[in-house]
């Protein structure tokens, strides 16, 4: 009787066994096809992004863009907003205007569409956003620690955009509705009522991004045609595709100007 209780408790302790080890296969072939999963989704983003209007202009690579926050920025902005592109809307990205000092003043994005000209400076940045559209600077400040933060100065965006406008309207005249966007991170808080007086000037996050487009779009209607969009674009587009050379005295002039 001794005997066949071992024997009982010997076949269960078997079984438990068994159980066990068929659970923990089929848990690891779970991940493994989870992990399949994800690579395949992450080929088809990256798939995706080599035949955007981004990659296309600007041939930056995947990797490169998203582990540089300026350009990442950049980015967000167009993935936002790309469905203009059905609608005959065309993207500018990174475009070194002339000024009259023979200098350069660089349009992060530039979206032509039937509405207008929408010119956006991308700030994507996080932490808390001090400034008002008269200073010369504003103030970025992130924390460190407890009682601690760190506070970084950049130009004011304002300005900076109104710079690019003028300098755009300089070459391709002074009718056509151009737009002034300055987008921040929704990874930051704007800690100034920031009052701006020019109506064609405009402040916001880039998760409210689409949608004050689009109010822009329904206050303001044009009818600019879809010749005029090409005739502006292709205009436009030799000054996205300068020289290396051309670039690193831009980012010389900024820092003398700082």
């Amino acid at each position: 009787m001794l005997n066949a209780n071992y024997t009982l408790i010997g076949n269960i302790i078997f079984f438990i066994s068994i159980y066990l080890l068929y659970k923990l296969i089929k848990h690891t072939e779970g991940k493994k096809v989870k992990k399949k999963y994800k690579v395949i989704e992450n080929n088809n983003i990256t798939t995706n992004y080599y035949q955007e209007t981004y990659y296309l202009s600007t041939h930056i690579d995947y990797n490169a863009v998203i582990n540089d926050t300026g350009r990442y920025g950049e980015y967000l902005i167009f993935d936002y907003l790309k469905y203009y592109e059905r609608e005959g809307g065309r993207f500018l990205f990174n475009c070194y205007l002339p000024k009259y000092n023979n200098e350069t003043t660089e349009i992060d994005v530039m979206l032509i569409c039937r509405n207008g000209i929408f010119v956006f400076e991308s700030k994507n940045y996080s932490g808390w956003i001090f400034g008002n559209e008269n200073s010369k600077y504003w103030t970025q400040t992130l924390p460190i620690s407890k009682g601690r933060s760190q506070k970084n100065t950049f130009l004011n965006p304002i300005m900076q955009n109104n710079l690019h406008v003028r300098t755009l309207r300089n070459i391709i005249g002074q009718t056509m509705p151009i737009y002034s966007i300055i987008v921040f991170s929704e990874r930051c808080t704007l800690k100034t009522d920031i009052e701006v007086n020019n109506i064609d000037t405009f402040i916001t996050k880039r998760n409210e991004l689409q949608s004050l487009i689009s109010q822009i779009c329904r206050l303001h209607i044009s009818s600019i045609t879809q010749e005029e969009i090409m005739s502006i674009y292709n205009k436009l587009y030799p000054y996205t595709q300068v020289t290396e050379e051309v670039k690193q005295r831009h980012i010389q002039n900024i820092h003398n100007d700082i």
